[in-house]
This record gives C-alpha cells, sequence and structure tokens, in this order.
C-alpha cells in the first residue's frame, strides 16, 4: 500500500471519529434554537437548524446548476465544435488544402480558447494560397489582445524575413515585450540577410540558452554565422574586432582560420602566414595548405622551406603540391613548379593547377597547351573531365612529371598507391 493511501485511510478513520465524539457530545444537549417573525414562532433544536441551513444550500446550489447547465452544455458544445474544426484544420492544411483549412481556422476563431492559434494559422493558410490582404486581415482581429499583438508581430517579422525584408523582421522584432525564445533566430537570420552577421556574432548567446535549436544544429548555424562575419569585415580594424571576440575553439578551426586569413591577406594584417604554420603543425588542412601558397609573403624562400618540409609527410597532398608550384613559380622555377602541378593533376582534377600551368605555358610561348589548360580549369569548376594536352594523356603525364609519389613500406619496399600495409 503506498503512502497516499495510507494518509487518506488514517484521514477517513480520523473524521469519523471525531464525527462519532460530536454526536455523543450534540446528543447529549442538542441545544434550542427560537425564531419569531412578524408574529411567528419557530422552535427548533441547533442540529435541526443546521441540517435545515445545510439543505436550503443544497437547494439553492441545485436550482443554480440546473438554470446554468444550458449554458454550460451550449459553451460545450461550441468548443467541442472548435476543437473538432481546428483539428481537420491541421489535417488539410498538411494536405495542401489551403481554402479549406482556412476557413476552418476561421470557424475555430469564435471559441476564446483557439482564437489567437485559429487566426495566426488563417493568416499562414491566407497566406500560403497568395491572398497577403485576407492575411493582414486575420492579423488585424488580434490587434486588440496584448499577446495576440506579440505574436503578430512575431509572424509578421517571419513574413518580412521571408520576403526579403530583413530590416522590416528587424524592427518588427525590436518591438517585442517580452522577447520570446524563436525572435532570437528570426534576428539572426535579419542580420544576415541585412549582411550585418558581426552583429549577429553578438546574439548567438542568448539564443544558445533559449535552446530553440539541438546541438548540431546550433553548431552550424554558429559556424556559418562565424564565416560570414569574417567575409563581410570591411576594413582591417572591422576584422580584427570580430576575430578578437571569437572564442577559442572557433579560432582553431580550420575553416574559420582559413576564411580569416583570407581576408587578412586581403587587408595586409601582420603575417598571417605565421598562423597557418602554426596550425598545420597540429592539425592538418588542405584549405589551409592551399591558402598558404596565395598568401604575401616578403620571403618566398621562407615559405618554399616550410612547404617542403610538409611534403616530406604528406606527399600525396593535392592543395600542398599546388601551393609549392605556386611558390616556385613565383621564384621562377618554372621545372619544379611544373612537376608538383603534375603530381597535383595525377592525384585529382585542380582547377588552380591546371591555371598555374597555363601561366607556365604562356611563359614558355606553348600557346596551344596553354589555351588547352586554361579551359581544362573553367571544365573542371563545372566538374567535367579534361582534355588531354597536345603530346600528353588527358593529365598531361607525359615526361613522368605527373606521376603520383612513390609509396613504400617499412622495409623499404616500393608498393602500389593506396595498398596498405600489411
Amino acid at each position: 500500500m503506498s503512502m497516499k493511501w495510507f494518509l487518506r485511510i488514517v484521514l477517513i478513520l480520523a473524521v469519523l471519529l471525531l464525527g462519532a465524539l460530536g454526536w455523543q457530545w450534540l446528543a447529549a444537549d442538542p441545544g434550542f434554537l427560537q425564531l419569531r417573525i412578524r408574529g411567528y414562532v419557530i422552535e427548533t433544536t441547533v442540529i435541526v437548524a443546521v441540517a435545515v441551513l445545510l439543505l436550503g444550500l443544497a437547494a439553492l446550489w441545485l436550482v443554480t446548476w440546473l438554470l446554468r447547465a444550458p449554458l454550460q452544455w451550449l459553451a460545450g458544445r461550441r468548443r467541442r465544435r472548435a476543437r473538432h474544426a481546428f483539428a481537420q484544420a491541421e489535417l488539410r492544411l498538411r494536405e495542401g488544402q489551403w481554402s479549406k483549412a482556412e476557413k476552418l481556422f476561421a470557424r475555430a476563431a469564435d471559441d476564446p480558447d483557439f482564437r489567437v492559434p485559429a487566426l495566426l494559422e488563417a493568416a499562414q493558410a491566407a497566406h500560403t494560397r497568395g491572398d497577403a490582404t485576407q492575411a493582414q486581415t486575420y492579423l488585424a482581429r488580434l490587434e486588440d489582445d496584448a499577446e495576440g499583438r506579440r505574436l503578430v508581430q512575431l509572424e509578421r517579422a517571419r513574413e518580412a524575413l521571408a520576403t526579403d525584408r530583413p530590416d522590416e523582421a528587424l524592427a518588427f522584432v525590436a518591438a517585442l515585450d517580452p522577447f520570446p525564445p524563436s525572435a532570437h533566430l528570426i534576428r539572426i537570420d535579419a542580420l544576415r540577410a541585412a549582411h550585418r552577421a558581426d552583429e549577429a556574432l553578438a546574439d548567438l548567446p542568448n539564443l544558445h540558452r533559449a535552446q530553440l535549436l539541438d546541438g548540431l544544429q546550433y553548431a552550424k548555424l554558429e559556424l556559418a554565422v562565424v564565416l560570414q562575419a569574417l567575409d563581410e569585415a570591411r576594413d582591417r580594424d572591422a576584422l580584427t574586432r570580430i576575430w578578437a571576440a571569437l572564442p577559442r575553439g572557433h579560432k582553431r578551426s580550420s575553416d574559420v582560420l582559413a576564411a580569416y586569413l583570407d581576408r587578412a591577406n586581403t587587408f595586409g594584417v601582420d603575417d598571417p602566414a605565421a598562423l597557418i604554420e602554426a596550425h598545420l603543425k597540429t592539425d592538418w588542412s588542405e584549405p589551409l595548405a592551399r591558402l598558404y601558397g596565395r598568401l604575401d609573403q616578403p620571403s618566398t624562400g621562407r615559405g618554399l622551406k616550410f612547404a617542403e618540409g610538409w611534403l616530406a609527410n604528406r606527399p600525396d597532398s593535392a592543395a600542398l603540391n599546388v601551393t609549392l608550384g605556386r611558390l616556385h613559380l613565383r621564384e621562377g622555377h618554372d621545372a619544379k613548379a611544373e612537376e608538383h602541378l603534375g603530381r597535383a593533376l595525377a592525384l585529382t582534377n585542380d582547377a588552380d593547377a591546371w591555371e598555374l600551368l597555363a601561366d607556365i605555358y604562356v611563359r614558355q610561348q606553348q600557346i596551344e597547351r596553354a589555351r588547352i589548360a586554361l579551359g581544362n580549369a573553367i571544365r573542371s569548376r563545372r566538374g567535367e573531365a579534361p582534355l588531354a594536352l597536345p603530346g600528353g594523356a588527358p593529365r598531361g603525364d607525359n615526361l613522368g612529371l605527373f606521376a603520383v609519389a612513390e609509396e613504400r613500406s617499412e622495409h623499404g619496399v616500393p608498393r602500389l598507391p593506396g595498398v596498405s600495409a600489411r
């Protein structure tokens, strides 16, 4: 037996005991009550008077209930019909029957309990079927209700965002009081649409506390906002401010670091190459290895030294071979550049490698090869197969320049690429 039932039994026994003791106490002296009114005298005991009073109250309650019963029945019937209409409207909405769903929602709005959600859904159905005027009519009916007015502002913010009016969406969101959790997401999306992602960064902690998104969804949105904010940095100071405000975990992300360094190289931020070198020392990243070759470094020789050091452990990195080709090309080492670019093309159909090869062929006045190499760069970006260079295979493996780096076992025995040691 549970503790709840035990306490109930104890309470019932206590009431019965008190009732028995009270009855014995009243039976010994039931009391006397005399009531005089307009010449009439009513005499009775206290027990009878109390019983009559209780019966009178019970009769009054019964009469009141009988009088209210029809009204309650009508209200219940209206509530049931509204509930049924709302449920049917939701089903029709899922089926795409916008007009029918709208009518059912409008019918459900006759009940006070369903008025706000039903009018909001009716407005959504009208908007979906293309009747913006009717949708605004439904929303206007909620302006006289405090909660309804706040939800209308939220709905109008969503509509403005969906129709590419982020400034209006931000104005609607700013007027919300209190600020609902979903407004944080709308505000962040509106700021991104307005190309103000740096401001959206400040609102990310509020969205995280609201727990509106699960962990993976929030992480994806956070990364997208960070990358957009870095890409939209207008000058060196703005870029430095955004970078300084980022958590340490983001600064260690290769995607974020690549975005920052790409902009840093544009604005001439001091020594972005050192950040890549430090990152690749502990965590390899193909995008960063490719970006390393694009940086405007004061000393190409220093960059070559680091890149050739990485190549010892990453011989089959297409990005690193492209970077080495780019750096050797700056130094005027056309043969070495062509060798590394050939290795990159043996690994993958790389557009950057084809563009650099086109530069080399222009220097060598091999115009036909340069034209085909440049065309292959365009084809690569389209996902199309490359054309063969004159006098070579499709990836230009003539002269043995485009061979994949040789792989050897721990005993120094050569083995085929991609075959793991047993």
